[in-house]
């Protein structure tokens, strides 16, 4: 079970550091949705794990909301 909770946690991890690299304006939100879509599966997933996964997803989910604000605001200014 623990390979199964490794994937998981590759996976959502990956959809993450995807949105946070990303370049293409066009493709920004589409990243972030499906980082933070990933991460609220992993927190269900967890149910209050005690070892400080849900914690490390919370913050991976304040960075998402934060670059989707820069990133409507640069498609503000660019327009």
């Amino acid at each position: 079970m623990a390979n199964r909770g490794n994937r998981v946690f590759a996976q959502w991890r990956t959809l993450y550091e995807a949105a946070v690299l990303e370049l293409d304006h066009d493709k920004l939100r589409q990243r972030i949705s499906e980082a933070k879509d990933a991460i609220m599966d992993q927190m269900e997933d967890l149910n209050r794990s005690e070892d400080g996964a849900a914690e490390e997803l919370m913050n991976a989910l304040t960075a998402l909301r934060d670059l989707r604000k820069m990133a409507d605001s640069d498609g503000q200014s660019q327009e």
